[in-house]
Parts: structure tokens; C-alpha cells; sequence
């Protein structure tokens, strides 16, 4: 399996590709830690595809970034926009079930606004404890 090296920053544009190559870049990181990989693949393709959806409405240009790290037993991904940032939007073409299932798939999420526009997500991942002495195995 090809390995992802720590940390991860992606800096990319808000288009449906952009969707496959953060899902795909977390998840093998999320295997190689030992994070719930499938979780984290589908938590990370809902925050950046609402980011590509919703973020940028009418064409705006902006950059979707997605970061990840190994932080305190977990695996913390965060997708930031610089777009319109997080409000109601009834002509929204989601049915509204991203954030929850984010929420339902990590150990923690965090949804905030950027100061200078935009919108983060925070998600943490439970990474189980390494055991130095398997290294000699």
C-alpha cells in the first residue's frame, strides 16, 4: 500500500475531483494509522463535497483545503473554505445530512467560521494506542 506521509495539507480547487483525491489521500492515511478507514473516507467526502457544493455558489472561485495529522491518540482532519461560509440556503441541492453523519462517523467535530470567510470543519478520529514492542516483530 502506498504510504501518506504526516502532515497532509491539500490545497484544492472546489470541483467534483477534488472530492476523490481528499478522500482518497485521508483514507490511506487513516490505514496506515489504524483509524476506522471507511469512516474517515466518507467523513471526508461529505465535508469537501459540501464544501464544493455549497461554498461557492454561482461560479466564485476559492480553494478547498484539507489538513490532517496524528494530535493526541487521533487522527484530526480538517476541511476549511474560503467561500460564502455555513448559512441556510433553501434552494440548497443537499436533503441536509452531511454534518450529522460527520458528526455521527468521528469522535468529535468542530464547525466554525473562518475570519476571513468561509467555513472549518474539525474532525477527530480515534487512532488505537502503538505498541513499541510490535515493532520488533
Amino acid at each position: 500500500m502506498e504510504g501518506t506521509e504526516l502532515p497532509i495539507a491539500l490545497s484544492l480547487p472546489p470541483l467534483p475531483e477534488s472530492v476523490s483525491e481528499a478522500r482518497q489521500t485521508v483514507a490511506r492515511l487513516a490505514a496506515r494509522l489504524g483509524a476506522d478507514r471507511d469512516a474517515v473516507e466518507l467523513a471526508v467526502a461529505e465535508a469537501v463535497g459540501n464544501a464544493v457544493l455549497h461554498a461557492y455558489p454561482e461560479g466564485r472561485r476559492g480553494t478547498v483545503t484539507v489538513a490532517a495529522n496524528h494530535e493526541d491518540g487521533a487522527l484530526v482532519v480538517t476541511v476549511a473554505d474560503d467561500g460564502v461560509g455555513m448559512r441556510p440556503d433553501p434552494a440548497s441541492r443537499g436533503l441536509g445530512f452531511g454534518l450529522p453523519l460527520i458528526a455521527q462517523l468521528s469522535a468529535g467535530l468542530e464547525i466554525g467560521e473562518r475570519a476571513g470567510g468561509g467555513a472549518e470543519l474539525r474532525m477527530r478520529f480515534p487512532v488505537p494506542a502503538h505498541d513499541p514492542s510490535e515493532d520488533d516483530r
